[in-house]
Protein backbone atom coordinates (compact mmCIF):
# COMPACT_ATOMS: atom_id res chain seq x y z
CA UNK A 1 0.00 0.00 0.00
CA UNK A 2 2.95 2.18 -0.35
CA UNK A 3 2.23 2.99 -4.26
CA UNK A 4 1.86 6.67 -5.41
CA UNK A 5 -1.31 7.74 -7.24
CA UNK A 6 0.66 7.17 -10.58
CA UNK A 7 1.42 3.85 -9.78
CA UNK A 8 -2.75 2.95 -9.02
CA UNK A 9 -5.15 0.72 -10.59
CA UNK A 10 -8.55 2.02 -9.95
CA UNK A 11 -11.50 0.33 -9.78
CA UNK A 12 -14.81 2.23 -10.11
CA UNK A 13 -18.49 1.01 -9.73
CA UNK A 14 -21.26 3.12 -10.77
CA UNK A 15 -20.02 6.02 -13.73
CA UNK A 16 -22.74 8.52 -12.80
CA UNK A 17 -21.39 11.59 -12.21
CA UNK A 18 -19.42 11.39 -9.54
CA UNK A 19 -18.07 7.97 -10.50
CA UNK A 20 -17.30 9.26 -14.08
CA UNK A 21 -16.02 12.72 -13.15
CA UNK A 22 -13.54 10.86 -10.49
CA UNK A 23 -12.47 8.48 -13.22
CA UNK A 24 -12.06 11.59 -15.87
CA UNK A 25 -9.83 13.47 -12.90
CA UNK A 26 -7.67 10.43 -12.68
CA UNK A 27 -7.37 9.51 -16.34
CA UNK A 28 -3.84 10.71 -16.86
CA UNK A 29 -2.74 10.30 -12.86
CA UNK A 30 -2.81 6.57 -12.20
CA UNK A 31 -1.92 3.47 -13.95
CA UNK A 32 -5.09 1.55 -15.25
CA UNK A 33 -8.59 2.41 -14.79
CA UNK A 34 -11.48 0.07 -14.88
CA UNK A 35 -15.24 0.16 -13.96
CA UNK A 36 -18.90 -1.32 -13.83
CA UNK A 37 -22.26 0.79 -14.06
CA UNK A 38 -25.48 -1.14 -14.48
CA UNK A 39 -25.87 0.40 -17.89
CA UNK A 40 -23.56 -1.30 -20.75
CA UNK A 41 -23.86 2.13 -23.04
CA UNK A 42 -22.09 4.03 -20.14
CA UNK A 43 -19.74 1.60 -19.96
CA UNK A 44 -18.78 1.49 -24.02
CA UNK A 45 -19.16 5.16 -24.49
CA UNK A 46 -16.61 5.40 -21.56
CA UNK A 47 -14.47 3.33 -23.08
CA UNK A 48 -14.61 4.58 -26.28
CA UNK A 49 -13.71 7.99 -25.06
CA UNK A 50 -10.57 6.45 -23.33
CA UNK A 51 -11.71 7.32 -20.17
CA UNK A 52 -11.38 4.16 -18.51
CA UNK A 53 -8.77 1.10 -20.26
CA UNK A 54 -11.69 -1.77 -19.63
CA UNK A 55 -15.06 -3.20 -17.88
CA UNK A 56 -14.74 -5.32 -15.06
CA UNK A 57 -12.21 -6.05 -11.89
CA UNK A 58 -10.29 -8.94 -13.94
CA UNK A 59 -6.73 -9.15 -12.50
CA UNK A 60 -7.91 -6.93 -9.54
CA UNK A 61 -7.58 -3.29 -8.10
CA UNK A 62 -5.17 -0.94 -5.97
CA UNK A 63 -8.28 0.76 -5.07
CA UNK A 64 -11.96 -0.01 -6.00
CA UNK A 65 -14.34 3.42 -5.62
CA UNK A 66 -18.30 2.51 -4.57
CA UNK A 67 -20.15 5.51 -6.87
CA UNK A 68 -23.48 4.46 -6.54
CA UNK A 69 -26.21 5.92 -4.18
CA UNK A 70 -25.70 5.78 -0.46
CA UNK A 71 -29.03 3.23 0.28
CA UNK A 72 -27.64 0.89 -2.54
CA UNK A 73 -24.50 1.29 -0.65
CA UNK A 74 -25.27 -0.65 2.19
CA UNK A 75 -27.19 -3.23 0.19
CA UNK A 76 -23.76 -4.03 -1.96
CA UNK A 77 -20.71 -4.08 0.78
CA UNK A 78 -21.49 -7.55 2.10
CA UNK A 79 -22.21 -8.80 -0.98
CA UNK A 80 -18.72 -7.56 -2.41
CA UNK A 81 -16.05 -9.96 -3.11
CA UNK A 82 -12.70 -8.11 -2.76
CA UNK A 83 -9.09 -9.35 -3.75
CA UNK A 84 -7.12 -8.81 0.07
CA UNK A 85 -4.79 -5.70 0.59
CA UNK A 86 -7.11 -3.47 -1.74
CA UNK A 87 -8.79 -0.12 -0.54
CA UNK A 88 -12.09 0.19 -0.70
CA UNK A 89 -12.94 3.78 -0.23
CA UNK A 90 -17.07 4.82 -1.17
CA UNK A 91 -18.76 8.34 -2.46
CA UNK A 92 -22.26 7.99 -0.26
CA UNK A 93 -23.57 11.28 0.80
CA UNK A 94 -23.82 9.61 4.25
CA UNK A 95 -21.56 7.58 6.29
CA UNK A 96 -22.89 6.27 9.74
CA UNK A 97 -24.67 2.79 7.65
CA UNK A 98 -21.99 2.89 5.20
CA UNK A 99 -18.82 2.75 7.26
CA UNK A 100 -20.68 0.13 9.68
CA UNK A 101 -20.73 -2.30 6.32
CA UNK A 102 -17.24 -1.31 5.53
CA UNK A 103 -16.24 -2.08 9.52
CA UNK A 104 -17.53 -5.64 8.55
CA UNK A 105 -15.70 -6.03 5.52
CA UNK A 106 -12.98 -9.06 5.28
CA UNK A 107 -9.94 -8.48 7.96
CA UNK A 108 -7.27 -8.36 4.74
CA UNK A 109 -8.90 -5.65 2.73
CA UNK A 110 -8.72 -2.37 3.65
CA UNK A 111 -11.82 0.16 3.78
CA UNK A 112 -12.33 4.03 4.13
CA UNK A 113 -15.39 6.33 3.93
CA UNK A 114 -15.44 9.05 1.46
CA UNK A 115 -17.99 12.06 0.56
CA UNK A 116 -16.49 14.75 -1.77
CA UNK A 117 -18.40 17.54 -1.34
CA UNK A 118 -18.95 18.68 -4.76
CA UNK A 119 -21.98 17.82 -7.15
CA UNK A 120 -23.92 19.26 -9.67
CA UNK A 121 -27.81 19.37 -10.06
CA UNK A 122 -27.73 17.10 -12.79
CA UNK A 123 -26.58 13.61 -12.42
CA UNK A 124 -25.84 10.50 -14.77
CA UNK A 125 -22.20 9.80 -16.90
CA UNK A 126 -23.65 12.18 -19.28
CA UNK A 127 -23.47 15.09 -16.91
CA UNK A 128 -19.45 14.18 -15.96
CA UNK A 129 -16.40 16.66 -15.80
CA UNK A 130 -12.79 16.13 -14.94
CA UNK A 131 -12.96 19.26 -12.59
CA UNK A 132 -15.95 18.08 -10.63
CA UNK A 133 -13.78 17.55 -7.48
CA UNK A 134 -11.42 20.32 -7.75
CA UNK A 135 -10.88 22.60 -4.45
CA UNK A 136 -13.64 20.49 -2.97
CA UNK A 137 -13.51 19.03 0.44
CA UNK A 138 -12.98 15.28 0.26
CA UNK A 139 -14.47 13.83 3.87
CA UNK A 140 -12.74 10.78 4.64
CA UNK A 141 -13.67 8.54 7.74
CA UNK A 142 -11.79 5.90 9.24
CA UNK A 143 -13.58 2.18 9.70
CA UNK A 144 -12.04 -0.75 11.39
CA UNK A 145 -10.54 -1.12 8.14
CA UNK A 146 -8.61 1.65 7.98
CA UNK A 147 -4.82 1.50 8.76
CA UNK A 148 -1.99 4.42 8.45
CA UNK A 149 -1.12 2.84 4.80
CA UNK A 150 -4.94 3.09 3.92
CA UNK A 151 -4.96 6.81 4.90
CA UNK A 152 -2.44 7.89 3.02
CA UNK A 153 -3.52 6.16 0.11
CA UNK A 154 -7.41 7.41 0.59
CA UNK A 155 -5.17 11.24 0.78
CA UNK A 156 -3.24 10.50 -1.85
CA UNK A 157 -6.45 9.31 -4.18
CA UNK A 158 -8.40 12.60 -2.85
CA UNK A 159 -5.28 14.53 -3.77
CA UNK A 160 -4.84 13.29 -7.03
CA UNK A 161 -8.58 14.28 -8.17
CA UNK A 162 -7.95 18.15 -7.31
CA UNK A 163 -9.91 17.54 -3.75
CA UNK A 164 -8.62 18.55 -0.24
CA UNK A 165 -8.68 15.56 1.79
CA UNK A 166 -10.86 16.05 5.46
CA UNK A 167 -11.24 14.00 8.37
CA UNK A 168 -14.14 13.06 10.12
CA UNK A 169 -16.30 11.05 12.76
CA UNK A 170 -18.81 9.51 10.69
CA UNK A 171 -21.75 11.06 13.04
CA UNK A 172 -20.33 14.48 13.05
CA UNK A 173 -20.36 14.09 9.12
CA UNK A 174 -24.24 12.88 8.97
CA UNK A 175 -25.19 15.74 11.28
CA UNK A 176 -23.27 18.59 9.49
CA UNK A 177 -24.44 17.56 6.17
CA UNK A 178 -28.31 16.71 7.16
CA UNK A 179 -27.91 20.67 7.39
CA UNK A 180 -25.93 22.09 4.77
CA UNK A 181 -26.56 19.59 2.59
CA UNK A 182 -29.77 17.05 2.96
CA UNK A 183 -32.02 19.92 4.22
CA UNK A 184 -31.44 21.99 1.58
CA UNK A 185 -32.53 19.42 -0.70
CA UNK A 186 -35.31 18.56 1.58
CA UNK A 187 -36.92 21.92 0.88
CA UNK A 188 -36.06 22.13 -2.76
CA UNK A 189 -38.03 18.98 -3.43
CA UNK A 190 -40.82 20.66 -0.89
CA UNK A 191 -40.86 24.11 -2.79
CA UNK A 192 -41.08 22.00 -5.91
CA UNK A 193 -44.12 19.75 -4.45
CA UNK A 194 -46.34 23.08 -3.41
CA UNK A 195 -45.23 24.68 -6.73
CA UNK A 196 -46.97 21.77 -8.80
CA UNK A 197 -49.98 21.70 -6.88
CA UNK A 198 -50.52 25.17 -6.93
CA UNK A 199 -49.96 25.23 -9.95
CA UNK A 200 -52.62 22.65 -11.21
CA UNK A 201 -54.85 25.40 -9.46
CA UNK A 202 -53.57 28.65 -11.43
CA UNK A 203 -51.28 27.28 -14.30
CA UNK A 204 -49.78 31.26 -14.57
CA UNK A 205 -47.46 30.02 -11.70
CA UNK A 206 -44.90 29.13 -13.83
CA UNK A 207 -44.76 32.07 -15.77
CA UNK A 208 -44.49 34.62 -12.94
CA UNK A 209 -41.11 32.01 -11.54
CA UNK A 210 -37.85 33.86 -11.71
CA UNK A 211 -34.47 33.74 -10.23
CA UNK A 212 -35.86 32.65 -7.16
CA UNK A 213 -37.56 29.98 -7.85
CA UNK A 214 -34.90 28.59 -9.99
CA UNK A 215 -31.95 29.18 -7.85
CA UNK A 216 -34.77 27.62 -4.82
CA UNK A 217 -35.73 24.42 -6.65
CA UNK A 218 -32.69 23.71 -8.57
CA UNK A 219 -31.67 21.02 -6.41
CA UNK A 220 -35.14 19.31 -7.29
CA UNK A 221 -33.79 18.43 -10.58
CA UNK A 222 -31.16 16.05 -8.93
CA UNK A 223 -31.70 11.84 -9.54
CA UNK A 224 -34.44 10.79 -7.32
CA UNK A 225 -32.34 7.57 -6.72
CA UNK A 226 -29.35 9.30 -5.62
CA UNK A 227 -32.04 11.86 -3.03
CA UNK A 228 -33.63 8.52 -1.59
CA UNK A 229 -30.42 6.84 -0.90
CA UNK A 230 -29.63 10.15 1.02
CA UNK A 231 -32.74 10.80 2.91
CA UNK A 232 -33.31 7.38 3.80
CA UNK A 233 -29.57 6.68 5.30
CA UNK A 234 -29.83 10.15 7.40
CA UNK A 235 -33.13 9.73 7.75
CA UNK A 236 -32.46 9.89 12.02
CA UNK A 237 -29.66 13.38 11.42
CA UNK A 238 -33.12 14.63 9.18
CA UNK A 239 -35.65 14.00 11.89
CA UNK A 240 -33.44 15.85 14.37
CA UNK A 241 -33.11 19.03 12.49
CA UNK A 242 -36.93 18.94 10.99
CA UNK A 243 -38.27 20.31 14.17
CA UNK A 244 -35.82 22.99 14.58
CA UNK A 245 -36.46 24.07 11.03
CA UNK A 246 -39.79 24.14 11.54
CA UNK A 247 -39.73 26.39 14.39
CA UNK A 248 -37.42 28.98 12.36
CA UNK A 249 -40.42 28.73 9.49
CA UNK A 250 -42.80 29.44 12.65
CA UNK A 251 -41.12 32.35 13.83
CA UNK A 252 -41.16 34.36 10.93
CA UNK A 253 -44.44 33.43 10.49
CA UNK A 254 -45.01 35.64 13.59
CA UNK A 255 -42.51 38.43 12.51
CA UNK A 256 -44.84 38.90 9.05
CA UNK A 257 -46.79 41.56 10.90
CA UNK A 258 -44.04 42.97 13.23
CA UNK A 259 -41.79 44.88 10.07
CA UNK A 260 -39.33 46.35 12.84
CA UNK A 261 -38.79 42.78 14.43
CA UNK A 262 -38.89 41.24 10.57
CA UNK A 263 -36.01 44.33 9.47
CA UNK A 264 -33.88 43.69 12.16
CA UNK A 265 -33.76 39.60 11.35
CA UNK A 266 -33.16 39.51 7.84
CA UNK A 267 -30.63 42.02 8.74
CA UNK A 268 -28.67 39.91 10.97
CA UNK A 269 -29.04 36.63 8.72
CA UNK A 270 -27.88 38.63 5.90
CA UNK A 271 -24.57 40.07 7.23
CA UNK A 272 -24.15 36.42 8.40
CA UNK A 273 -24.60 34.81 4.68
CA UNK A 274 -22.80 37.77 3.57
CA UNK A 275 -19.44 36.55 6.12
CA UNK A 276 -19.95 33.00 5.00
CA UNK A 277 -19.42 34.12 1.60
CA UNK A 278 -16.73 36.03 2.49
CA UNK A 279 -14.73 33.78 4.28
CA UNK A 280 -15.49 30.74 2.32
CA UNK A 281 -16.15 31.92 -1.03
CA UNK A 282 -18.99 31.04 -3.36
CA UNK A 283 -19.52 27.65 -4.75
CA UNK A 284 -21.39 28.09 -8.57
CA UNK A 285 -24.75 27.27 -9.01
CA UNK A 286 -24.98 24.83 -11.45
Amino acid sequence: MDKTPGDFTVHVVGLGLMGGSLAMALRDRCRRITADDVNPDVLRTAQAQGVIDGVGLNGGADVVVLAIPANQLVELIPQLSIPAGTLVIDLGSTKTRICAQLDRLPGDVFAVGGHPMCGLAENGYANAIPTLYKGAHFVLCETARTTDAARQQAEALACAVGAVPLWMDREQHDYLTALTSHLPHLLSFALMRLAMNAADEDPALYDLAAGGFDGATRLARTNADMITGMFSTNADQLRRLLPRLRAELEHFETLLDNVPGLQQDLGEIVQARRAYTASHGERPIS
